[in-house]
């Protein structure tokens, strides 16, 4: 594990992709002792491990399951995803190990669900059409009008600020970054979410109204 951290500071993605197929091919006591090493690091103030964390949160669905529970469609799960991961980048100071990561986890997404019904009760029902959903809109803006906001693009480790950068700001497509950057849409989206949910973390929490 440190040593996977190590090549990821490096910049290495090859160390992501071992620790993702590690990830994948284990059970569950292999996955459940991943989880809580990178939690716990996390939780100590690693941005490597977290950074880690959230590719594995993301990649394989994690969450998934727990808001699966509340939330029928799939383009809000895919939203509801992407606020949990907010979630999980916001408050993982907080996470102790009293319990299994997945449990933690499930608790954060069961809550950001059901927070996202009494949303949509609230407003207009979510156009499923729309690719650019709430969350993505709500930092995406900030993007735009905020120095503060644009300080804390810049200080994203690369592999996520360029993906943040051509999307949030310059506009483009999936395809086109996809194409400009040589990798797959599914990549570009599993970056995307993760350095928005690293940003999010860097800024002041937005209050109602």
């Amino acid at each position: 594990m440190a040593d996977l951290v190590f090549q990821l500071e490096s910049g290495s993605s090859p160390a992501e992709s071992r620790l993702s197929a590690l990830f994948g091919a284990g059970d569950d006591a292999v996955r459940n002792e991943v989880l809580g090493s990178l939690a716990n690091s996390a939780s100590a103030g690693s941005p490597f491990s977290l950074e880690l964390l959230l590719g594995l949160v993301t990649d394989h669905h994690l969450a998934a399951p727990a808001i699966g529970r509340h939330v029928q469609s799939k383009t809000v799960v895919e939203e509801v995803e992407q606020e949990v991961l907010i979630s999980v980048a916001r408050s993982i100071h907080r996470y102790r190990g009293e319990s299994k990561f997945t449990t933690w986890l499930y608790s954060l997404a069961r809550n950001t669900a059901v927070s996202e019904l009494r949303r949509q009760r609230r407003t207009s029902s979510i156009n499923e059409d729309d690719m650019d959903d709430w969350s993505q809109r709500r930092v995406s803006s900030l993007v735009a009008e905020r120095d503060m906001v644009r300080e804390a693009v810049y200080s994203l480790p690369p592999v996520f600020r360029e993906t943040v950068l051509l999307r949030d700001v310059e506009r483009l497509s999936y395809s086109e970054i996809a194409e400009r950057q040589g990798l797959a849409i599914n990549t570009v989206r599993s970056r995307l979410s993760r350095g928005r949910a690293l940003l999010a973390a860097r800024l002041p929490e937005q209050q109602p109204g």
